[in-house]
């Protein structure tokens, strides 16, 4: 339906129809009509469209039924594309409204008529061709109302004056034109509307206004496309449209690729088959990386890429991408084992790789790899790989014997691991068994040997079958270890051989010697005799015993003397007090004839003044207390017990009261505690308030009990000894001491708790005395260091309480005369010892002992700076009173001594060695020499655990060593930690590796550069390269501004073992006599220590330093290296007695006074002031050094120190004393101190000294 509406202003036409339905517009009556001018009209019109789809609308109206107006005539007429509503003459001006109904589908229009056009048309177009409209016209009345008008007929409408219909025209040729391209449509245009029009093919025409469009099939596309299009109810009348469809109109998203699943990869595309010269060319790019694309050919496997296509046609682009699509070839591999090769402790496993999707792309795949590991239980090993892309080949090394590994081998692509992994189970082959640690062989009878075992050990084999051979026969074999022997010939020796067999090999023997016992039948009636003879001569003994004792009493007093002579005073001898000026003189011409006047002296000494009474200590409620039967206190100055618990013997003690210099009672000598006396110990450290324990000696030595460990472990910390609590607070470790802070509490005293300082001194020898009389001086500091006026007496102790207690009461006493009068009376001071204690300095050598403390401290003074005072001291030691005065440093360099020619070098200097040297003036003395043993003649499976350090002696096996410029340097921690060397000639370089091997040296230090000499100075290959018998590979280096490190593999060749060695080749010093910056060679020792285990293990590793002569540049060296472990443990340093000590071990150290200031320089930068405090250099994580305060790792050191017996004198000491100021303690031969083997309640078991005299047996504490 078509509205107008009429109004008296002007005439507006607008048509707003839904899209692809009618329009409809005003026009003017014909030129003949009256009236008609357009110029003055307009129409306003207003389409609403209901859906065809829904049902007709029905609208309320409200019509008034008056007469319609005069005028309100209209006619239909039907024209091209629509219709035309002409209204007639004098029809009532106003708004009208035009309905259009096709089907049921209601169209509504609306139009105005104005007063001064009264006869418009009104034209509707876009309707449908050939197709019938149901029309009413009506006006619309001033209210609202409509009024429906009279229509005329004409020749296309109905008789009907109640539904007047009309028709609209056929389409002709040419109404229906190309619409353009659309990729994947086709189009037309037309002023019909056709969306329902179009009856070949039978698709969906979509319609927007004159527009409309057809959907295309996928193989439409290179052909002629034909529309028909039908006029509505025409069924006869048709349109054919016809049209070329090119690839312009093909739609790329409808591309749709075959990808293939494998390698080479290959993109397929699905094209219209019609359309023969079209192709579609793929490149590919990685997620993420589009600027490198690559062909489908060139994709790699387990790789996600973005593929899109270029279309071309006749391979003309045209301009046409398809989208991307995602690409991934996943490879499935397959890994074949194709060879095993197992031994008792490796695995090799050889494969082959194949694909079923990615065999012929397979060996160019050269990124393809493998991780290969072999695991038992939670550890896991990785192996050496030898891998190509279609196999490999892991070797494992390093496994245990006997025992199932599962093995994975794992492919993986750019180091990302991929699926398809293989795994492997494979036991290696069975190894030799561990060793037996523990075999009991005993004589149960005098001609029988059992033999029994405990074997714990892993058998690396699936039998277990112990063995024993006596004397090399044929073996027997027990599965629980235990065998017998019978029947064997008496007071014979035989070799046990024991082993265990795994059923494949046997383990390392283990052998026992042992002898079969006489044949006691044959002995019984000799014994029998025997004891007839002996008992009838004992019988005789005892009654002349009686005798004896009955004359002796006869006096009613009790003699208690242990030796028997006429007046003790007689022997002593009237020797003189020394002055400090001449003390060293003195002590040169008491040294002088193999040291005779020492000699004299010393036995001038009563070893116990009789007329000193013993009587407590020989009750028999005491005896027990006693160590030694013959060491016992003297009753008049023993110390007495107070607070016992009322047993007789309760107050006694192994203790006496010791006068110091000027005081009385200032010390306490004892035995070493007992375990049932070390109550009473603790009871006298109460009652007489000492502070301080001073101990020098172990509780074992030598196998032997020495004293009972009578002081908390760090383990437990208390311990509880009667009424006695000890708390142990702290415990710090040093080489040559401990100090431990105790807390001692009486439970019969509460809130009472005392502090005890215990220091032990473990530094002195089983035999002999201690290397270095400063030791001794230092252990006096770190007591004195502890007095307060406070302190009761100091309690010293060894085990006797004798030798070794004596000889530092003896020093610490005698350091007190010097220092407050400038003299010592060594002699009468210990006449006045052995009177208060006997035995006390028990042997000669510690009676030379103290004089060597004495003369070290009045030569050379106190050295020893503290890091607090670091800086102050040597800002004191840098000053110059005058321009031509000396500084202190360089007065206190001056003083060292040279130690020239003071032992023999003379393997050094042979013929055959001399080429060996590089500098004539650096030859290594004989008696620390390093020596090389030869390795010819070895088999390859002997066990380089044999091969153990050989001991430095002056008398060597020619046949059995070889010679190289080496001398071994004592460290900080314990002797032979260093070994300084020259570097190696072109002719010595296999000796040098060599040296490396067999010393089992963990770090090798080169200060000697290739400008410094020439080319011989690099020894090593950046390949794998053999020197002698030693392989020598360069695994992996890291380069410093300062050094160099290398991480080296050495291996015997006769051995399957590889040994790191790390290499440190130090840059800053070249051609100069010292390096620029102190700080690059504490930096590198500090690296060096870290990275060789840290401070921990370092006490035990053997570094080697080498420069040109092994001594200028190494002395630096191993001064700073051992100075920094004692900053960092004792918070002290002696640069003195360091350099001292490195010229005693090799020639040619630390000459220059410069080379003495750079130590000082090199400690002040490593601990500057900061804060006012002296700290260390906080270095990287990678640089630091960490110095571990461990209990007990400082006794191993101490008893491996490499020390000559103490002896009287020697002629080698007689030359020494001549040309150095001070004789050293290695260059005597002292006799071995005896020790008083038995315990108390035995007869004691005496030893002669070794001299010439023929002086009274002792018993000598050891």
């Amino acid at each position: 339906m078509f509205c107008f509406i009429f109004s008296s202003s002007h005439l507006n036409v607008s048509a707003a129809l839904p899209p692809v339905e009618a329009s409809a517009q005003i026009i003017p009556p014909p030129a003949n009509t009256p009236n008609h001018t357009s110029s003055n009209h307009s129409v306003s019109q207003t389409n609403t469209t209901q859906n065809p789809t829904s049902p007709p609308v029905t609208t309320e109206k409200t019509t008034t039924k008056a007469q319609p107006p005069a005028q309100c005539f209209y006619n239909v007429t039907s024209i091209p594309f629509g219709l035309r509503i002409d209204m007639r003459l004098n029809s009532t001006a106003g708004n009208y409204r035009i309905n259009l109904t096709e089907e049921g589908r209601l169209k509504t229009e609306t139009f105005n008529l104005q007063s001064s056009n009264p006869n418009p048309a009104h034209e509707i177009k876009h309707l449908k061709p050939c197709t019938k409209y149901q029309y009413e016209v009506a006006f619309i009345n001033n209210d609202g109302s409509e009024t429906f008008c009279n229509h005329t007929e004409d020749k296309n409408a109905t008789t009907d004056p109640m539904i007047p219909t009309v028709t609209t025209e056929e389409m002709r040729e040419g109404d229906i034109k190309d619409g353009g391209s659309t990729p994947g449509f086709i189009s037309f245009q037309s002023d019909w509307n056709i969306s329902s029009s179009l009856s070949t093919p039978n698709k969906p025409l979509q319609c927007i206004n004159k527009s409309c469009r057809l959907k295309l099939d996928f193989e439409d596309i290179c052909s002629d496309f034909t529309a028909t299009f039908t006029s509505g109810n025409c069924g006869n009348s048709s349109i054919n449209v016809t049209k070329s469809i090119t690839v312009d109109f093909l739609d790329p998203s409808e591309i749709k690729p075959i990808v293939s699943t494998g390698l080479p990869a290959t993109i397929e595309p699905m094209l219209p088959s019609k359309c023969k010269n079209l192709s579609v060319d793929y490149t590919c790019s990685e997620n993420g990386n589009v600027n490198d694309s690559k062909e489908p050919s060139d994709l790699e496997p387990f790789t996600d890429y973005n593929c899109t296509g270029l279309i071309k046609d006749n391979n003309v682009s045209l301009d046409k991408r398809t989208p991307p699509i995602h690409v991934r070839i996943d490879c499935r591999f397959t890994l074949d084992i194709t060879n095993r090769k197992i031994t008792n402790t490796s695995i090799e496993l050889t494969w082959t790789t194949t694909s079923d999707n990615c065999q012929k792309a397979l060996p160019g795949l050269q990124k393809l790899s493998y991780n290969c590991s072999c695991g038992i239980h939670k550890s896991t090993i990785t192996g050496k790989l030898m891998a190509r892309p279609d196999g490999g080949k892991c070797s494992f090394t390093g496994l245990s014997p006997y025992t199932e590994y599962t093995c994975d081998i794992v492919p993986t692509y750019k180091k990302d691991r991929v699926e398809h992994r293989r795994r492997v189970y494979q036991r290696t082959d069975a190894g030799t068994p561990e060793d037996i640690k523990h075999v009991t062989v005993t004589l149960p009878e005098n001609n029988v040997i059992t033999v029994s075992c405990d074997y714990k050990g892993r058998l690396f084999g699936p039998k277990k079958i112990h063995r024993a051979r006596l004397n090399n026969k044929e073996p027997h074999e027990s599965k629980n270890c235990d065998f017998e022997f019978r029947d064997l010939s008496y007071s014979t020796s035989y070799t046990v051989v024991v082993t265990v067999f795994n059923g494949k090999l046997e383990s390392k023997p283990k052998i026992i010697h042992i002898s079969t016992k006489y044949n006691d039948k044959a002995l019984i009636g000799f014994l029998v005799f025997l004891i007839i003879l002996t008992s009838v001569a004992l019988l005789w003994v005892v009654y002349k015993i009686y005798i004896l004792k009955r004359r002796n009493l006869q006096d009613g007093s009790e003699n208690m003397m242990l030796i028997s002579t006429a007046n003790d005073e007689e022997t002593l001898l009237p020797v003189e007090p020394i002055v400090a000026d001449v003390l060293l003189d003195t002590y040169k011409r008491k040294l002088a004839d193999e040291g005779r006047l020492f000699l004299a002296e010393f036995q001038s000494i009563p070893r116990i003044f009789s007329r000193y009474t013993v009587k407590e200590a020989k009750k028999t409620c005491n005896v027990p207390k006693n160590r030694y039967v013959d060491i016992l206190p003297y009753d008049y100055n023993r110390v007495q017990l107070s607070t016992g618990n009322g047993e007789a013997g309760c107050d006694y003690i192994n203790a006496s009261f010791i006068d110091g210099f000027k005081e009385s009672k200032k010390y306490i000598a004892a035995q070493g505690p007992k375990d049932e006396t070390v109550s009473d110990f603790w009871r006298m450290i109460w009652e007489q308030q000492a502070s301080i324990i001073v101990m020098v000696t172990r509780c074992e030595e030598g196998n032997r009990v020495k004293c009972a460990q009578y002081w908390p472990t760090p383990d437990r910390e208390t311990e509880i000894f009667e009424e006695f609590i000890v708390k142990l607070n702290s415990e710090d470790q040093c080489p040559d001491y401990t100090v431990r802070r105790l807390s001692l509490t009486n439970k019969r005293e509460k809130n009472s708790e005392r502090e005890v300082t215990h220091i032990q001194f473990m530094s002195w020898p089983d035999h002999g005395v201690p290397g270095e009389p400063h030791l001794l001086l230092k252990l006096r500091r770190r007591v004195n260091a502890f007095k307060n006026f406070f302190s009761g007496p100091i309690v010293v102790h060894c085990s006797a309480g004798v030798g070794r207690t004596g000889t530092y009461i003896g020093i610490d006493a005698m350091m007190e005369g010097l220092e407050a009068e400038n003299r010592v009376d060594i002699y009468g001071y210990v006449v006045r010892l052995r009177r208060q204690r006997c035995l006390m300095v028990q042997v000669e050598a510690q009676y030379i002992l103290i004089h060597q403390a004495l003369l070290e401290h009045n030569q050379f003074g106190e050295t020893e700076i503290s890091l607090c005072e670091l800086h102050s001291t040597l800002s004191t030691l840098k000053q110059r009173n005058s321009d031509n005065e000396s500084t202190l440093m360089e007065d206190e360099f001056d003083r060292l001594p040279t130690f020239k020619n003071w032992r023999t070098f003379n393997t050094g200097i042979t013929e055959e060695n001399k080429k060996k040297n590089r500098s004539s003036s650096v030859i290594p003395y004989d008696y620390n020499r390093v020596l090389l043993k030869l390795d010819e003649g070895r088999s390859r499976d002997s066990d380089p655990d044999e091969q153990d350090e050989e001991e430095s002696s002056d008398e060597e096996d020619e046949d059995s060593t070889k010679y190289i410029n080496a001398s071994h340097i004592d460290g900080y921690w314990g002797p032979r930690a260093l070994i300084t060397a020259q570097t190696p000639l072109t002719d010595t370089v296999d000796d040098f590796w060599s040296m490396v091997y067999q010393k089992k040296a963990s770090a090798i230090v080169m200060l000697s550069d290739c400008s410094e000499g020439d080319k011989e100075s690099v020894y090593w290959d950046e390949d794998k390269k053999t020197f002698g018998e030693i392989e020598v590979e360069v695994a992996s280096t890291d380069t410093c501004p300062a050094f160099i490190r290398r991480n080296m593999l050495i291996r015997h060749v006769k051995r399957k073992e590889s040994r790191p060695v790390k290499h440190f080749q130090f840059l800053k010093w070249e051609s100069s006599e010292l390096p620029e910056k102190p700080q690059d060679l504490t930096d590198m020792i500090k690296d060096i220590k870290h990275n060789c285990g840290g401070s921990k293990s370092q006490r035990s590793m053997l570094t080697v330093v080498h420069c040109n002569d092994g001594s200028s540049r190494c002395g630096v060296f191993c001064a700073l290296w051992n100075l920094l472990d004692s900053a960092e443990t004792e918070k002290l340093v002696d640069v003195f007695q360091v350099v001292k000590t490195l010229r005693k071990e090799r020639q040619g150290m630390l000459l220059k006074p410069e080379h003495y200031q750079f130590l000082y320089s090199a400690l002040e930068g490593v601990f500057p002031v900061q804060n006012g405090e002296v700290k260390p250099v906080q270095a990287s994580a990678a640089d630091s050094i960490q110095i571990v305060n461990e209990t007990g790792a400082a006794e191993k050191p101490a008893e491996e120190k490499a020390e000559l017996p103490a002896s009287t004198t020697s002629s080698e000491q007689q030359a020494a004393a001549e040309n150095t100021p001070l004789v050293a303690e290695e260059e005597k031969k002292d006799p071995k101190e005896e020790e008083p083997e038995k315990e108390s309640g035995g007869p004691t078991e005496t030893t002669p000294q070794e001299d010439s005299s023929n002086g009274p047996t002792v018993t000598v504490e050891v």
